[in-house]
């Protein structure tokens, strides 16, 4: 059978990871691989997890797999985490190519304003327009990104929560050098 399987690493509690599988390019549903730990040994095991849904006060499962067809999804999806993985281990070198700082505005209601923008280059690419901005909580840093009728969308992103972080890490920390802002705070961003 052909299985198709994407997954995303999760930094959550109780989920390690999650995405979607589909079955010979015909159906497709999510799953999570979920963390548990049993009350009597301690012992912190997983289990992939499928579609649940609560009626009446109970939980019925909306899709059950066969034995073997659950083991050959189970394999699917471990390779894919373990490639996920992997790809955290070996993060490509960011160049700065430039930070511009500007004059913040600062529009009415607005959550964060841009102090500044970035040219960044890695694997090859010049990334033009990542934006650093200021909110309630530290600076941070957006993508590229273009707006439409139902909001703002990446035109380019990083795949994986450590590449992202790599990239802020990156364009905060040399803002902080040419404006002299203090260090970083406990979310990643800098704080002044």
């Amino acid at each position: 059978m052909d299985i198709h399987v994407e997954m995303n690493l999760s930094y959550e509690t109780d989920v390690w990871a999650y995405g979607m599988v589909t079955l010979e390019n015909i159906i497709r549903f999510p799953v999570q691989l979920r963390k548990f730990k049993n009350k009597d040994t301690g012992e912190e095991t997983s289990f992939l997890s499928y579609p649940r849904r609560e009626r009446c006060g109970k939980w019925e499962n909306i899709l059950v797999p066969e034995k073997k067809l659950r083991e050959e999804i189970e394999k699917a999806v471990g390779e894919k985490i373990k490639e996920e993985m992997r790809k955290d281990l070996y993060l490509p070198e960011i160049e700065i190519l430039s930070i511009s700082p500007i004059v913040p505005r600062y529009p009415p209601n607005a959550k964060a304003y841009i102090c500044g923008v970035a040219s960044v280059q890695l694997l090859g690419l010049t990334i033009n327009g990542i934006t650093i901005k200021k909110g309630q909580r530290g600076y941070f840093i957006n993508m590229p990104q273009y707006k439409s009728s139902d909001g703002y969308h990446d035109v380019i992103y990083a795949i994986g929560k450590a590449m992202q972080k790599k990239i802020s890490e990156c364009v905060l920390q040399e803002y902080q050098k040419i404006m002299g802002v203090a260090n970083f705070g406990t979310e990643g961003g800098l704080t002044k």
